[in-house]
């Protein structure tokens, strides 16, 4: 049937709740003075009140800005901090199945079936289709309601309809198809005042249904989003998704939902591809799209969504009303959410705001019902009178005891305007001392600290500050934001400092060497597989934390590919703090452990073959060496400051042969001379002189003979020789 139809242009849109027109010329005012009983306005927390239309629409009519506070609009708040979370597909592996098509479960999650009372076989039958977007709000068709003579807000007294959630078949009888699916009875729908059905050319064809209770969300049951502030925009052959069923012949072709992407044709373009009378429904708030199938459009399909994808979640763009029967069906015509959101937004606020509150999304906080240990979701709706106890998560200082008491109309009564601060991260440092202290009182430093803790910082006496730092002890304070208004910074260890000199003589020129002495030395520890033991195989010295100097023959093995060795089965630790020789002795508190991880040699080093030329290896330690009196790093002299003479004294420390011919169970300690390497040389005519390489001085004196410290260190029996410092 072809019909005249007649092309509006609205400046403004007439709602039942107000008017709405273009901002550029519309002048909003809240009313000074209201009634209190009225459920048509919102309260402004100043005193005057607005029309439920202007709440949470991105604009602050109340001079307080109460009408936009972010814990009255966090249903409106999506995208990556989002209260609500909606459109967000989980697909699993459970397939419904009908004659070789498919529809997965979840797939489309706020997909709903409604369904109305047949009085005359008292069963419920599918009649329309909708989509959730709030726990108990679904959106659909009016068509699937409209009823001449009766208020467009009706009220379900009897109960004839019912919303079926997580439903994929048709059928009556397979209702309950799923464990996720959930019988909803219907509160109340609402339809336009505006909507005039085929009178009206479908114009306005939307509906909003409230339910009896709360519909229980999870992956495969979630509400979709909408598009509040019209962010996004969809063009001519983007594709949305929709669940949609057909008939050939006027047969079901299946029982079971199917779930199609079809393309978005606008407006404008829609009319003038419909030349053949179906334009003329295509009104105002009308947009269509290509149907694929290829099959007829069932009635059950009206109030059907259609959703685009946006930043990884689906929205709303459209509700199924029309199709060309002309046309086979192929062409679909949608309600377009666009235009009809501040009347969607009327309807939420008077029935969500006006009856309960919204709990707001506050850093820290967690929520709970009045003597329950639940733990309540930002975003979850509370209803009127309702007491809710304030605590804070793990990691927050809570000031003092809080609750809110909703009020109803989104407003809530609370006792304090910040309940929960972030607390400041613990300070640790191994070059610190770090006292804490908050209203005068001790504060554990290595726990999580309140704001206004007070953190006193000095230098460990085994430290010294690094390069422009004053030593004057530094302060650090816990801000409200859980952040230190400083960092901490670090000290640099003293290197070379011998803190304990008291030695007890075991021979003539070797002595016992006592904690302090040497705090830089380490043992070096093979791991016996054999005998399930570790073996001293040579000396080293502490550089940093992690690093430690020695003699690369330690570490050589004939036909080496690489001089970079990597340790992954404990082969190799190292003993700091160490004055016994066996390594199962815990000497004293100084002593560690440490796993070594990686040896570097040097490149040029052939053993041997080499004559040990360039013997020296750099250990890097699996974890940091911890600094104290007893252990410390010895001191390299990186810019050649110092020049040494022949006879001056070094001090060396060891293990080695004592003058009885047996190693030494406890470390030993010596001064020996220093010998230039010219010197060093002209003193072997018997063949050492080739060992004497271009790397090599000499220590020790002929009257000194006897004692051997060990590998690894400064000297080695007699005239020792050994290798300059080099530059990693």
């Amino acid at each position: 049937m072809k019909v005249a139809y007649t092309w509006f242009i609205y400046s403004c849109l007439f709602f039942e709740s107000g008017i709405l027109c273009d901002r550029k010329l519309e002048r909003r005012q809240a009313v000074s003075s209201c009634s209190v009983d009225t459920d048509d306005k919102f309260f402004c927390s100043s005193g005057p009140c607005i029309e439920w239309s202007w709440v949470c629409d991105g604009r602050k009519d109340c001079s307080d800005g109460s009408d936009e506070t972010k814990e009255l609009c966090a249903r409106y708040e999506y995208g990556t901090n989002m209260t609500t979370s909606c459109g967000r597909v989980y697909v699993n592996n459970d397939e419904l199945i009908d004659n070789d098509k498919k529809s997965i479960v979840g797939t489309l999650p706020w997909k709903v079936g409604i369904f109305q009372l047949n009085k005359d076989n008292s069963k419920y039958n599918l009649t329309c289709t909708g989509s959730i977007i709030a726990p108990n709000v679904v959106i659909s068709a009016a068509q699937c309601f409209v009823q001449r003579g009766l208020s467009n807000q009706i009220s379900i007294i009897d109960r004839p309809v019912i919303v079926v959630v997580g439903n994929y078949n048709r059928n009556i009888i397979t209702m309950v198809d799923n464990d996720f699916t959930q019988i909803m009875e219907v509160e109340t729908f609402y339809i336009k005042d505006s909507y005039l059905d085929f009178n009206g050319l479908y114009a306005e064809d939307i509906a909003i249904i409230i339910l009896a209770n709360k519909v229980s969300f999870n992956n495969n049951i979630a509400p979709v989003c909408i598009d509040w502030y019209s962010i996004y925009h969809i063009r001519n052959g983007d594709e949305g998704k929709v669940v949609l069923g057909g008939s050939k012949n006027g047969t079901r072709t299946t029982s079971v939902l199917l779930e199609s992407s079809l393309p978005f044709i606008d407006h404008s373009t829609c009319r003038k591809m419909n030349i053949d009378g179906f334009n003329q429904f295509v009104t105002f708030d009308k947009f269509c799209t290509h149907n694929k199938l290829g099959q007829r459009m069932l009635n059950e399909n009206a109030g059907s969504g259609i959703s685009f994808l946006h930043l990884k979640s689906y929205y709303i763009t459209g509700i199924l009303s029309i199709s060309n029967n002309l046309k086979n069906d192929t062409v679909i015509g949608f309600t377009d959410i666009k235009y009809h959101v501040q009347w969607i937004r009327v309807v939420l606020n008077k029935h969500f705001i006006a009856n309960s509150c919204v709990l707001p999304t506050v850093e820290g906080v967690v929520y709970s019902y009045e003597g329950s240990n639940e733990i309540l979701s930002h975003g979850t709706l509370i209803n009127h009178n309702q007491t809710i106890i304030e605590n804070c998560e793990i990691g927050y200082h809570k000031v003092y005891y809080g609750f809110r008491i909703c009020l109803g109309k989104g407003k809530w009564l609370s006792n304090f305007e910040k309940l929960c601060f972030k607390m400041c991260p613990p300070l640790e440092s191994d070059s610190l001392d770090i006292k804490c202290s908050h209203n005068g009182q001790y504060a554990n430093c290595s726990n999580l600290l309140i704001p206004d803790t007070i953190a006193t910082l000095s230098c460990k006496s085994t430290y010294n500050a690094p390069n422009g730092q004053d030593e004057t002890p530094l302060e650090l304070l816990c801000q409200s934001n859980g952040m230190w208004n400083k960092q901490l910074y670090r000290c640099n260890p003293n290197c070379g400092r011998v803190y304990i000199i008291k030695n007890h003589v075991l021979t003539k020129n070797v002595e016992n060497a006592t904690v302090g002495t040497a705090p830089w030395n380490v043992g070096i520890y093979q791991l016996n597989k054999k005998k399930s033991n570790h073996d001293l195989i040579c000396g080293g010295s502490i550089i940093s934390p992690k690093l430690v100097v020695s003699a690369a023959h330690c570490f050589w093995q004939k036909g080496m590919l690489s001089r970079k060795i990597s340790i992954n089965d404990g082969l190799y630790k190292i003993a700091v703090g160490k004055y016994a020789r066996n390594f199962t002795v815990i000497d004293n508190d100084f002593t560690q452990m440490i796993n070594v991880e990686t040896v570097h040699l040097n490149e040029g080093y052939y053993g041997p073959l080499g004559f040990h030329a360039e013997d020296i290896a750099i250990i890097v330690l699996q974890n940091r060496v911890s600094f104290s009196n007893g252990v410390a790093p010895v001191c390299i002299d990186w810019n050649g400051k110092y020049n040494v003479a022949n006879g001056d004294q070094g001090k060396i420390v060891g293990w080695g042969e004592t003058e009885k011919g047996i190693f030494s169970p406890i470390l030993l300690e010596a001064y020996v001379p220093y010998i230039n390497h010219s010197a060093c040389q002209n003193m072997y005519t018997n063949g050492f002189q080739p060992y004497v390489t271009v790397d090599k001085f000499c220590a020790g004196s002929a009257l000194v003979s006897g004692q051997v410290v060990g590998r690894g260190y400064i000297v080695a029996p007699a005239y020792a020789f050994y290798t300059p410092i080099h530059i990693i």
